[in-house]
């Protein structure tokens, strides 16, 4: 199935990217969770994770994925998007610098 200009017009969006730079990384952790700390409730991984404070490292190991999902959108000349993706890695960054100044 090839995707037509017209659909990847509709995809080249700042809000598009943006969402999608924020999903990608919230996913990525659940997943962590799930395979490695799936007999402890999500809770209590979260409040050990800041407790041991690992976890501004933890989030900023899963803003990575952003990288690719730019680099896809940028493949593909969906600039807009990729530059929503840029947006939501600097949310991310604003909220792992919050987590390490005052946690």
């Amino acid at each position: 199935m090839k995707i037509t200009p017209q659909q990847l017009k509709k995809i080249d969006r700042f809000t598009v990217g943006l969402i999608i730079g924020i999903i990608a990384p919230i996913l990525v952790f659940l997943s962590y969770y799930k395979l490695n700390y799936d007999f402890i409730q999500f809770n209590t991984f979260v409040a050990d994770a800041f407790m041991k404070s690992i976890f501004a490292p933890l989030l900023s190991l899963c803003v990575i994925i952003n990288l690719g999902i730019f680099y896809l959108f940028y493949w593909k000349y969906l600039n807009y998007a990729a530059r929503g993706v840029i947006g939501a890695t600097f949310v991310y960054a604003f909220i792992v610098f919050i987590v390490k100044i005052f946690f």
